[in-house]
């Protein structure tokens, strides 16, 4: 009772979360330490065990072949998963945007796999199929769930991608794991305006300077106006002082000519 009950309560914690979680082939959950639990708006590659990625090799048209090599964090070798029903994904190229799908919509063993762009179609979805080890099947929605895996077993770098129905071979598991080295080098990125931020803070101060000097100059100026306005003042405060002092002179030179009539007058 007390193992339902728990099983009840993950069941549930799983479709409140929107997470497909691991679980064997009896249905019970699974532990999730080496799985990746897959989630929107993020990018994943998809390894075989020998560690070489599924990777599209791009031609000028839809229909580029699908291959494995070995992994050099290029964009073509890195997928989107994008959620169609439970478990059920697209499977989106990063460099490209087109989709994993089934060469001419086979559905036989050894169809190849190819890229395409997105047309809705069934042979465009894959089933994930966790196993206990961690890794996964990736079963065809469209081919009755025949599972990807490499012509002839092949595990070499440029081993051809094909569909065959499930065997017990290691090349129909791959483990998927998130790509991380992008969002570590992102931040990189951003610091070198950080590296500019001084350099702008220590031409503020100088700017500061040159808008001083103008007001200095202005400053000047005005004060020079001020004293130019005050000298033109007393210019004419001065100069209506002369007529004030010559008025007293001129009163005694008349005062004298009078008196110099009257005595003559007067013999």
């Amino acid at each position: 009772m007390e193992r339902n009950k728990s099983a009840k309560i993950k069941n549930s914690a799983e479709k409140s979360s929107g997470e497909i979680l691991p679980r064997d082939t009896e249905g019970n959950l699974m532990k999730s330490v080496a799985q990746t639990i897959i989630e929107a708006d993020r990018f994943y590659t998809i390894a075989a065990k020998t560690g070489s990625v599924i990777q599209a090799v791009e031609s000028v048209k839809d229909g580029g072949n699908i291959r494995l090599g070995r992994y050099e964090r290029k964009p073509e070798q890195e997928w989107a998963f994008v959620r169609e029903g439970d478990g059920v994904y697209r499977i989106r190229n990063r460099a490209s945007g087109k989709l994993i799908d089934l060469m001419m919509t086979g559905t036989a063993n050894g169809t190849w796999l190819h890229l395409w762009e997105d047309v809705g179609g069934t042979s465009q979805m894959w089933k994930m199929e966790p196993t206990p080890a961690g890794t996964v099947r990736l079963r065809s929605m469209w081919a009755a769930g025949k599972c990807i895996d490499t012509v002839g077993m092949g595990t070499a770098d440029g081993a051809v991608l094909q569909i065959w129905q499930e065997t017990a071979g290691e090349d129909q598991l791959w483990t998927i794991s998130e790509v991380k080295d992008r969002a570590k080098h992102a931040p990189k990125a951003e610091e070198k305006p950080a590296e500019e931020k001084p350099v702008e803070e220590k031409a503020a101060p100088a700017a500061k300077k040159t808008t001083r000097k103008p007001a200095a100059k202005k400053t000047a100026a005005k004060t020079a106006a001020k004293s130019a306005g005050a000298k033109a003042e007393a210019a004419p405060a001065k100069a209506e002082e002369k007529p004030a002092e010559a008025a007293p002179a001129a009163k005694p030179a008349r005062k004298t000519a009078t008196r110099k009539k009257t005595t003559k007058a007067s013999k």
